[in-house]
């Protein structure tokens, strides 16, 4: 019998290949169909694999998605380090993009309609609202790091309140812009705005 847990599973090189296809089979289901088609099997039969492989690598739900949440967070975190230009030396600057960045991923149509759905969701679902709480630990813990390279001399708990603040900055800004929003003159520049009041608020004081 095997009494492996699951994140010994997962750890080995197969397992690892074939959670990120049950990870990405997940998430392409939940922009396409929503969490209401989220099931083992639908996931199964989009990575072509029996739906008890799915259940040995996932026994809980909450495991599959707390794990989902790290996936789509750490895919993410890719596209951004792809794309930080290369003439950017300070890690000032490079908070200053990064913070563009999201707010234009949060512009994405498969972006805002995966947040949505977790977001509605999670009132419902425990395992969503554990992804929910997973997805944005990552993040706030991803902003405080950066505000600690730029001030260093800035204590831990106030990093960690500025990072929830500017999480709430940059989520809140998909109710006014990104894809089907109605436009609005008297929001032109809202998101350069946006961008200069959350870095006075990581590095005053």
């Amino acid at each position: 019998m095997d009494v492996l847990p699951p994140a010994v599973k997962r750890s080995t090189l197969k397992g690892a290949g074939r959670t990120a296809a049950i990870l990405e089979a997940a998430k392409d289901i939940v922009v396409a169909e929503g969490f209401a088609n989220l099931s083992y099997r639908n996931i199964a039969k989009r990575v072509g694999i029996a739906v008890g492989n799915v259940n040995y690598y996932y026994p809980s739900k909450d495991d599959l998605m707390v794990d989902l949440a790290e996936f789509i967070f750490d895919r993410w975190d890719q596209r951004l380090k792809k794309r930080v230009p290369s003439r950017l030396k300070s890690d000032r600057e490079i908070f200053r993009f990064s913070i563009q960045f999201m707010i234009e991923e949060n512009k994405r149509e498969r972006t805002v309609t995966l947040l949505m759905e977790m977001w509605a969701m999670a009132n419902h679902s425990p395992p969503v609202s554990k992804m929910l709480g997973a997805f944005y630990a990552r993040m706030r813990t991803w902003i405080s790091g950066m505000i600690e390279r730029v001030r260093p001399d800035i204590n831990r708990e106030s990093r960690e309140l500025r990072a929830a603040l500017i999480t709430a900055q940059i989520e809140g800004l998909m109710i006014l812009i990104g894809p089907k929003r109605v436009k609005h003159d008297e929001l032109a520049g809202l998101e350069l705005a946006a961008v200069a009041h959350i870095e006075d608020l990581a590095f005053s004081g």
